[in-house]
């Protein structure tokens, strides 16, 4: 099992290098927004990557390849999701989302279990991926559950724990097919996650398995 307990600068290093899929990049750049620690580990691999570049030998490019390159990046980035916010008025968290998030279009609260809600995060460019928001009451658990791939959660509110160690705001928690535990909210308020899952998650009890197709995740 992988986990990452405020930042691992491996995760961090496949991040600066364009390694992760759409949805966990998310997630990581949500968390580096929310660490300073982590921005000052992201800035030194930036660097180092951005020394390396110089060091290479130039090469000769054809005429207009910069105009043209310009030209190719403008047709592919939607103009009106360039600027574009979103009001999160309608999920009440009473927190401010970090900022990567607030251009994408977060949908209404989901029922996930007795008290659970979840919301999905709109990102077509990862379909593999489910990237939502779950939000559980305190002194909840969810389900005793494994994962079919990669999942990362970012604490957003609250904290909670599991089998592996408490997690606060900030905290980054990356798992993996090895992982199997039951996570807990502390007592105290309710707690919210990013989290982005590869695949189905899988449910150990047979309830949660009954339920789960029309959950979605």
């Amino acid at each position: 099992m992988t986990t990452v307990h405020q930042t691992s600068e491996d995760l961090l290093l496949r991040y600066a290098a364009g390694q992760l899929r759409p949805a966990p990049a998310l997630v990581v750049a949500s968390h580096i927004a929310m660490s300073q620690s982590s921005r000052a580990i992201l800035t030194q691999f930036e660097n180092v990557g951005g020394a390396l570049i110089e060091e290479q030998p130039m090469a000769e490019l054809s005429a207009g390849l910069f105009e043209q390159t310009l030209a190719r990046i403008g047709d592919s980035v939607p103009q009106q999701s360039i600027a574009k916010t979103y009001d999160y008025s309608h999920l009440a968290m009473g927190v401010t989302l970090p900022e990567p998030l607030t251009r994408r279009k977060i949908g209404p609260w989901k029922w996930l279990g007795p008290g659970m809600r979840f919301a999905r995060i709109e990102m077509p460019e990862d379909p593999d991926h489910n990237l939502v928001l779950l939000r559980v009451p305190s002194g909840r658990a969810l389900p005793e559950h494994s994962h079919s791939g990669e999942e990362f959660t970012l604490v957003v509110k609250g904290s909670f724990h599991d089998e592996t160690g408490r997690y606060m705001v900030g905290d980054l928690i990356g798992e993996d097919e090895e992982t199997d535990h039951t996570p807990v909210v502390d007592e105290g308020g309710e707690c919210i996650c990013l989290a982005s899952i590869e695949g189905p998650m899988r449910i150990k009890s047979w309830l949660g398995r009954l339920a789960q197709p029309f959950i979605g995740l």
